[in-house]
């Protein structure tokens, strides 16, 4: 668990020219990034790929993604859940304060990602029926009760200012009140964030009152044409639609999660078991307010969007969306969507018939792939993975302030994950990493029982 490492034989993400580097050993001195110089490691088999730590815009801690309340024995296996699948930083929107779970963190008694925290939302008038709406303009949302001895009252937030917008009886919220609270943020030094909860109109308001950054899904049927000149970012999480779509056919709801089961070590060993007797359950939390072709409808809206408007966030907290679990499906759903061609016909969820998703995003491991060369890329590599990777990384980084800015250089914080092979050509993409490195420290690898310190 020490702070300095040094690793003999790596191929580091080169962020801007979207490529993995020469061979290289890399050097960390008190967490951070001392040098990358060129190796003379001769066994090329032996080379292993650095990935800078993943960040997600939005994530909820105090929920554990079946409808209940998070519990302090539960939550050291959610936060590994970030570290198994690479995501080195995390926005936390509205939770409780977390400043204790940090310091835990932060004393080694917990083992997790970096957490920012947002301010604390802005519920608008609109989220309440008329006769019950507050006297006030707007209000922050209440603390969620929770144990206190894990979530304590010291504040310490970052700059982002969650804004949850609905229409209320298709009723917009004035214009000159969504200026004015846009204003109001931007002068004390926050990033006003508009969350729009699959609203079919408040999304527009949000837009023409100038907000550029938009969380949650456009809903179905949207008419992206008519604002595609407009300024503006989407993050969609399209996973939490989906699997609320899904509710519909729970056995291939089942079959999907089994899928990410053999590749994500924590939620099989944890989380998978309660997950599917969730689904069996009566009176389940969740109903499907989507139908699976209003889903299709839905993520349609990803083929012709421009990657570089996109940030990304798994949701997680969500029914069914776990740490990792979530980035997984959302990642897929992106990837998934940016292959299609509207010439080309598009095959429903429920015909999917293929291996794996893994193996139809990423490629599969051929005997004539592993004997190319090493210092060099294939030119096989797919440009919506390389995309993909750009937005986890430098994009929402760079959105969430992350010390590393999505990357991994001289000088900088030592946040990566650690994989044997490359991952834009391997079976399991990049989110089945070997190991996960956090200011210089081991802090995942697949075998649990050596991830934190001993009793």
């Amino acid at each position: 668990m020490s702070q300095n490492l040094k690793m003999i034989g790596v191929r580091v993400w080169d962020t801007e020219k979207k490529s993995f580097g020469e061979i290289s050993d890399i050097e960390i001195q008190k967490g951070l990034i001392k040098s990358i110089r060129p190796s003379s490691i001769a066994k090329k088999e032996m080379v292993r790929y650095l990935l800078p730590g993943f960040c997600d815009a939005s994530v909820t801690l105090s929920s554990n993604s079946l409808g209940g309340e998070m519990t302090k024995e539960a939550l050291p296996f959610h936060l590994l859940g970030f570290l198994s699948t690479g995501f080195s930083h995390v926005e936390s929107v509205a939770d409780p304060n977390l400043q204790a779970v940090r310091e835990e963190i932060s004393k080694g008694r917990l083992i997790g990602p970096i957490i920012s925290q947002s301010q604390k939302p802005v519920l608008l008038p609109s989220h309440f029926p008329e006769d019950d709406r507050p006297t006030k303009q707007y209000q922050f949302v209440s603390e969620l009760g929770t144990t206190p001895s894990l979530f304590h009252e010291k504040e310490d937030r970052s700059k982002i200012l969650p804004v949850f917008l609905k229409r209320s009886q298709n009723n917009s919220y004035p214009q000159t009140e969504l200026f004015r609270l846009r204003a109001e943020a931007e002068k004390n030094g926050l990033k006003p964030v508009i969350y729009s909860f699959i609203d079919p109109l408040s999304w527009e308001d949000a837009i023409d009152a100038g907000y550029e950054i938009i969380f949650h899904a456009i809903p179905p049927k949207t008419n992206l044409g008519l604002i595609q000149r407009r300024s503006y970012t989407w993050s969609p999480m399209l996973n939490i639609t989906y699997i609320k779509s899904m509710k519909e056919d729970p056995e291939n709801l089942k079959k999907k999660f089994r899928a990410i089961a053999k590749h994500h070590k924590v939620y099989s060993g944890k989380f998978a078991e309660t997950f599917e007797a969730a689904l069996n359950a009566t009176g389940d939390p969740t109903k499907a307010s989507l139908s699976q072709r209003e889903f299709l409808e839905l993520e349609k809206a990803m083929i012709a969007f421009p990657k570089d408007r996109l940030l990304f966030s798994s949701g997680s907290g969500h029914f069914g969306s776990y740490p990792g679990v979530g980035a997984i499906l959302e990642s897929e759903l992106w990837l998934q969507s940016w292959k299609q061609s509207p010439q080309v016909k598009k095959v429903s969820i429920e015909e999917e018939k293929e291996p794996s998703f893994w193996k139809k995003i990423w490629g599969s491991l051929s005997g004539e792939r592993l004997l190319q060369k090493t210092n060099i890329d294939p030119e096989t590599l797919s440009p919506e993975g390389m995309a993909l990777v750009d937005i986890l990384t430098r994009k929402t980084c760079n959105f969430l302030g992350a010390d590393h800015k999505g990357l991994i250089k001289e000088g900088g914080p030592a946040h990566f994950s650690v994989h044997t092979q490359n991952p834009f050509v391997g079976p399991l993409g990049i989110f089945a990493i070997e190991s996960m490195v956090l200011g210089g420290k081991l802090v995942y690898t697949p075998k649990l029982e050596k991830v934190g310190k001993k009793p």
